[in-house]
């Protein structure tokens, strides 16, 4: 979602994708009208942060929640660069991306290495309390969202939870006592490599976001968080945690089908359409009349058993679909 605004702070263009998101219009929101849109515990801090970069010419950063054409507030990472002729800022050009998944997979780690942690406290408290915090790990384990494993010094994997059998599709009994190159691609294992090495070089925890193939030939993502961990002789090794981070929803399988009912021009239709051009922008740039582009939208709106243009801008956005310009 990009916008831009004047030198004094005040917004003068948001992109179809914000309308689309937030279901206002463009008059609604320039000037300081989006301040309607930000949460209200958030506004003061994204206000501040905002005006020191416009005043002060510094790039502009801020985590917040932006209300949804839903109600719904979401997180978001908004980001502005000042654009300058003759070394004077005359405009600003920002984005807001949302974040939701990745703040969730942010909380849902910070639970997880809480109880990683009482399993380690445990182990200088009584045998009868470390098997109480041990199978209150292992029962938390199972059951997590997202795939959690610990390597030896050797940054071989001694034990992994058992969605990762379940996720990647990898018997516990083959992943024991193997490093990331024998169980992973080159280019993904030397990525795990590097973030292990990182953890113990720094002696502390650190995130990264990694990309990987499932079993059924799907690519998802995933936030990660890798940290050291000693043995039982004192030597270090590594353990991580990680929650998918793939925005996909429930319809997305039948999303995949019904864009696969659209011919190619159907689709550069779609794409321009979603940009915000108008028919004749549209037709101007594929050598088509503007009728010839009503009929193709009208035609790609049957296939996807949509009805409204909003209806329409939603689902795109919802696949990640934007214009090829």
């Amino acid at each position: 979602m990009l916008w831009s605004a004047r030198p004094d702070g005040s917004t003068d263009y948001f992109n179809a994708h914000v309308l689309a998101y937030v279901g206002r219009s463009h008059k609604e929101l320039v000037g300081w009208g989006w301040r309607d849109i930000v949460h209200p515990e958030d506004w003061e801090r994204c206000l501040a942060r905002w005006t020191a970069a416009f005043k002060r010419g510094l790039p502009y950063e801020v985590e917040y929640r932006l209300r949804r054409y839903d109600r719904k507030y979401l997180w978001h990472l908004g980001a502005a660069m000042p654009y300058r002729e003759g070394g004077r800022i005359v405009r600003w050009f920002g984005s807001s991306t949302e974040i939701e998944n990745q703040k969730h997979a942010e909380r849902l780690l910070e639970k997880a290495r809480a109880t990683l942690s009482a399993v380690l406290r445990a182990r200088s408290s009584s045998q009868t309390a470390r098997g109480a915090e041990h199978e209150r790990f292992r029962v938390f384990m199972d059951n997590l969202p997202g795939v959690a494993w610990i390597k030896d010094s050797r940054l071989c994997y001694v034990w992994a939870s058992s969605s990762y059998e379940r996720i990647f599709g990898k018997p516990l009994e083959s992943v024991q006592g193997r490093d990331d190159f024998a169980l992973w691609p080159a280019e993904v294992a030397e990525h795990f490599r590097r973030n292990d090495e990182r953890a113990l070089g720094v002696n502390g925890a650190v995130k990264n976001v990694a990309q990987t193939l499932l079993p059924d030939g799907s690519t998802v993502r995933w936030m990660a968080v890798r940290f050291p961990l000693a043995d039982e002789t004192g030597a270090l090794g590594v353990a991580g945690i990680a929650f998918e981070i793939t925005e996909r929803s429930p319809d997305d399988a039948m999303d995949d089908s019904q864009l696969a009912r659209l011919s190619g021009r159907e689709l550069q239709v779609l794409h321009l359409q979603v940009e915000g051009y108008t028919s004749a922008e549209i037709g101007e740039r594929l050598g088509l009349s503007p009728k010839s582009v009503d009929t193709y939208r009208s035609r790609l709106m049957t296939k996807l058993g949509i009805e409204t243009l909003p209806a329409l801008v939603k689902f795109a956005l919802r696949r990640g679909i934007t214009g090829q310009r």
